[in-house]
């Protein structure tokens, strides 16, 4: 009895020395999460200051426990590919799609890796539709990420058009054929159009240098208004095309809220820095070892209907007071 007394004594002194001299010990620190993103122009950085707050809140902060690598294809997108092998050389632990075409760039990247690296897409159009996911609910393809209602929200944004001038008989929608489902869209316009008893006519924007020829024809046409379709191209150049539409007294609906502080009249739809802040969500999940392919396929959390009056003023237009109640934003001269 007194030898297993002694014994057991013996074994509690070896652990609390071992204990102490492990103690004393510095762990050996975790290495930073590692995050690469791809943006196809400068508009689209603010989703990613928009997912950098939003992680830094959740207590990923930049340069301790969490690192960046951004490519920027500078509206380049022959050199997107390219850009994606970069950020794959980098080993990141997930890569970051700033919009659609950076998601299907990635996507076909990652379908060649024997073990893919999981995306987030911070806002893309139907991604079920557009062959992102599988299907919303169970994504599959090792992405997810945020579905900005780009194609189901266009109509709406003529309507509002409509609504906001109701005198306006002839629309004219400018586009780049180059966003994918983009002749879908012009499907859902025409149908929106019939309805309400209104001429359309398309236009497609691909280059800087055709901007004042589209103009040439929408003068010609008499058209009376324009409706923006979403675009990586038509970002850049929102705050030229305004400038030429207010020269012709034409009212411009634009896609972002940020459209409308650049001078357009009216527009409805997530902003960049909201559809930033949503996808950290997700990034977060994936981060802390969830499943991309489980996690479900998110909505904007608000899409904002915001009017820029001092451009009626510009334009000597009065939009309707009835739909003018119902904006969430409005830009005032006061």
């Amino acid at each position: 009895m007194k030898k297993m007394i002694a014994l057991l004594c013996s074994v509690m002194v070896i652990a609390i020395l071992l204990y102490g001299h492990l103690s004393g010990l510095s762990p050996t620190p975790k290495q930073p999460y590692k995050v690469g993103v791809l943006v196809a122009n400068d508009l689209r950085l603010a989703k990613v200051d928009g997912l950098k707050a939003r992680l830094r809140e959740m207590g990923l902060i930049e340069g301790e426990n969490i690192v960046f690598h951004i490519e920027n294809a500078e509206s380049d997108l022959t050199d997107l590919t390219g850009l994606g092998k970069k950020l794959l050389m980098e080993k990141p632990d997930i890569l970051v799609a700033s919009g659609a075409v950076e998601a299907l760039s990635l996507k076909e990247l990652i379908s060649a890796l024997e073990s893919p690296t999981p995306v987030v897409f911070m806002g893309t159009l139907s991604p079920s539709v557009i062959g992102l996911v599988e299907d919303t609910l169970r994504p599959g393809n090792h992405l997810t990420g945020l579905n900005n209602y780009h194609y189901e929200l266009t109509p709406k944004r003529f309507e509002l058009l409509h609504r906001l001038l109701p005198e306006i008989k002839k629309v004219a929608i400018l586009g780049d054929s180059r966003v994918p489902f983009f002749e879908q869209t012009q499907a859902g316009l025409e149908q929106a159009s019939q309805k309400i008893g209104i001429e359309l006519s398309t236009y497609t924007l691909t280059d800087a240098q055709e901007i004042q020829e589209v103009f040439r024809k929408i003068q010609e046409a008499k058209d009376e208004g324009i409706v923006l379709l979403p675009g990586f191209f038509l970002e850049n150049y929102t705050e030229e095309i305004v400038q030429y539409a207010l020269t012709l007294k034409i009212p411009v609906f634009g896609v972002y809220p940020q459209d409308t502080m650049a001078g357009c009249l009216a527009s409805y739809g997530t902003s960049n820095w909201s559809q930033g802040t949503q996808s950290a969500n997700m990034v977060y999940k994936i981060l802390q070892g969830q499943n991309p392919e489980k996690i479900p396929v998110e909505t904007p959390d608000r899409i904002i209907f915001s009017v820029n009056l001092q451009t009626a003023h510009q334009l000597g237009i009065a939009p309707s007071q009835a739909v003018l109640s119902l904006a969430d934003e409005v830009i005032d001269d006061e």
